[in-house]
């Protein structure tokens, strides 16, 4: 895993965060509009705050692996971005002239499974959370006519796909070590994670989505899409990892001869 370029990812990305101001109009949005869309924000603004301790503990624990220097630092900077995503998304409900919430039900579940299950099963949920996050912001960027909505869920929307790409190559590198049985294992668990996670957010948020032209069920559909694209690309760099593991070891075991 190339961890130096995440680091420089995210530093540079900080940056452009920082300088993210949200436009001063009044919110116009219809009241059928704007009442569910922002709870809705605010839900999602809840998820977002975390601290990342069990992230950081979990980074501490690999980032002396070879492959994974540097990952303690790019996994802080990940954390950091999380949180000013909390930040932009607490304006925003603001902006929607919302309320901030400090508990949520759903929230507060999946904080809690996260603490009582292992931490890979934490990383699955943080993931699903990514995938979600992806079909949700990408939704509000096309569907909602508000210039503030508008500009966090396209910042979002590219933050999180990069995101993706960032626990993916570290996730290839994680399952390229275990058996195929463990493989197996942790992949019906994350389809099962997935499933269930987005039929809660479906439900939960179905108010918001309807009132943005977004059938909850669509809402299933385009999530499905979603995790059958980033899984796919997953296993194909799984697969690849081996690839080159087990060529390493055939030139290892023969090398080749001097002339």
């Amino acid at each position: 895993m190339n961890t130096q370029h995440w680091i420089t990812h995210f530093e540079q990305n900080a940056a452009i965060t920082r300088c993210i101001t949200l436009p001063t109009e009044t919110c116009t949005l219809p009241e059928h509009i704007r009442r569910p869309l922002a709870r809705s924000i605010a839900i999602f603004q809840l998820g977002e705050s975390g601290g990342g301790t069990r992230l950081r503990r979990y980074a501490r624990k690999i980032a002396p692996l070879e492959q994974f220097r540097g990952y303690m630092r790019a996994m802080d900077l990940f954390v950091a971005e999380e949180q000013g995503h909390a930040a932009l998304l607490g304006q925003l409900v603001d902006h929607l002239r919302g309320t901030r919430l400090q508990k949520q039900w759903t929230n507060s579940i999946f904080r809690t499974l996260r603490v009582l299950v292992n931490i890979e099963f934490n990383i699955q949920v943080l993931l699903t959370a990514e995938l979600i996050a992806e079909v949700y912001f990408g939704n509000l960027y096309l569907r909602v006519n508000d210039p503030a909505v508008r500009l966090v869920s396209r910042k979002l929307l590219s933050d999180e796909m990069k995101h993706l790409v960032f626990q993916r190559e570290f996730l290839a590198e994680r399952l390229a070590t275990l058996s195929p049985l463990m493989q197996r294992l942790w992949r019906w668990q994350f389809q099962v994670v997935h499933r269930v996670t987005t039929r809660v957010v479906a439900w939960d948020h179905a108010d918001c989505f309807r009132a943005i032209g977004l059938p909850p069920a669509d809402f299933r559909k385009r999530a499905t899409a979603a995790i059958a694209r980033f899984s796919a690309r997953l296993w194909q760099r799984v697969d690849d990892l081996a690839g080159e593991s087990e060529k390493t070891l055939k030139t290892s075991a023969f090398p080749a001869r001097s002339t």
